[in-house]
C-alpha cells in the first residue's frame, strides 16, 4: 500500500511538472495587442451635413479642380558672400621656435665658454712651456757655471801640478850639480852618517844637506839654513806671527844663482808642527831671505831654512 502511494505522489509530480513545461513552452505566450482609436463615420468627403446616413450609393467623384502647375520659384540670386581672410596665429608653433633660438643660443654660449677655456688651458700650456724653459735656462745656465769652476780648478790644479814638477826637476837638477862637483851621487839608502852604524845620523831638527852630524843645527839665533857652497847676505829675516805656539818649522827653498829665493815650501821631515799659521809665516819669510850671488854656481841651488818657535 504504501508502495503504491509512492508511485501516485512520483507519478503526480512527473505529471505536473510536464503540464507546467508544456505550458511555459506552448501556451503561455503573449497575444499581440491590437492598435487602438476612435472609430470615424463613413463618409467620402469633409464637408457634408445632417444625422441621417445616406443610402449607399455609387459614389461620384468630386469635380476636382484643375490642376494649376505652380510657376518655378525665383531663384534670388544673392551676391556671393565675400571670403574673408582670417590671419590665422600660429601660437602652437611659437614655443618650438622660441625654444629653437634658446637652443642656438644655449649652443652658441656653450661654443664661446670651450672657446674661452681652450684659449684659456692654451695660455696656462704656453706659461708652463715658458716657465720650464726659463727654468731649463736657468738649469743650464748653472751647469755651464759649474763647468766652468770645475774647469778653472782643474785647470789650476793642473798648472800647481806642472809647476811642482817643475820645482822639483829644478831642484833635482840642482842637486846632481852639486852632488856632482863634490863627487857624490844620489842614492836610494836608507842609512847615512859616520859613526859607523845604521840609520840616518844627524838631530830631528837638523838640515838634511847639512854634514853636521851633532848640535841642534840652529845655532844661537833660534833659525839656522842649510845651503851648500852659499852664505847669507845679512840675516835671515825672522817670521811673522800673532800667536802663542811652539815647535819647528823646516822650509825647503831654491835659490837661484843670483842669491835670490825663487821657490819655498813646507817640508814635513825635520818638522815638529803643521800649524798653518807657522807654516805661512816661516815660509813668508824664507822668501825674504837672501844668499850671496855666486855666478859659478847653478841656476837653482836647493835647501832649508830652520825655523824653531818657543813660547815668550
Amino acid at each position: 500500500m504504501e508502495q503504491y502511494n509512492r508511485r501516485g505522489v512520483i507519478g503526480s509530480v512527473i505529471f505536473h511538472v510536464l503540464v507546467l513545461l508544456l505550458l511555459i513552452f506552448f501556451g503561455l505566450k503573449t497575444l499581440p495587442q491590437e492598435e487602438e482609436g476612435v472609430l470615424v463615420n463613413l463618409g467620402n468627403v469633409q464637408t457634408g451635413m445632417g444625422e441621417i446616413e445616406p443610402p449607399k450609393a455609387t459614389a461620384q467623384p468630386t469635380p476636382s479642380e484643375p490642376k494649376v502647375t505652380p510657376p518655378p520659384p525665383t531663384v534670388k540670386s544673392e551676391p556671393a558672400p565675400k571670403a574673408v581672410e582670417t590671419v590665422k596665429t600660429q601660437d602652437f608653433d611659437e614655443a618650438p621656435e622660441i625654444k629653437s633660438a634658446q637652443q642656438k643660443k644655449k649652443e652658441k654660449e656653450d661654443k664661446l665658454k670651450k672657446q674661452l677655456e681652450e684659449e684659456a688651458r692654451q695660455e696656462k700650456l704656453a706659461e708652463e712651456r715658458k716657465i720650464k724653459e726659463e727654468a731649463d735656462r736657468k738649469a743650464k745656465a748653472e751647469a755651464e757655471v759649474k763647468r766652468q769652476a770645475e774647469l778653472e780648478r782643474q785647470q789650476k790644479i793642473e798648472a800647481e801640478r806642472k809647476k811642482r814638477e817643475e820645482q822639483q826637476r829644478i831642484a833635482d837638477e840642482a842637486r846632481n850639480k852639486v852632488g856632482s862637483a863634490f863627487g857624490k851621487s844620489n842614492s836610494n839608502s836608507s842609512s847615512e852618517g859616520d859613526a859607523g852604524g845604521s840609520g840616518n845620523q844627524g838631530y830631528v831638527t837638523g838640515d838634511p844637506n847639512s854634514k853636521n852630524r851633532t848640535g841642534s843645527g840652529l845655532g844661537k839665533s833660534g833659525s839656522g839654513f842649510s845651503l851648500t857652497g852659499r852664505s847669507l847676505n845679512g840675516s835671515i829675516p825672522d817670521p811673522i806671527y800673532s800667536i802663542q805656539e811652539d815647535g819647528i818649522i823646516v822650509v825647503q827653498v831654491t835659490v837661484d844663482k843670483y842669491g835670490k829665493v825663487v821657490a819655498a815650501e813646507y817640508q814635513l821631515k825635520g818638522s815638529t808642527s803643521q800649524n798653518s799659521t807657522l807654516i805661512k809665516a816661516s815660509i813668508d819669510a824664507a822668501k825674504k831671505t837672501r844668499f850671496n850671488s855666486d855666478p859659478n854656481a847653478s841656476a837653482f841651488q836647493k835647501g832649508t831654512i830652520t825655523y824653531q818657535f818657543e813660547l815668550n
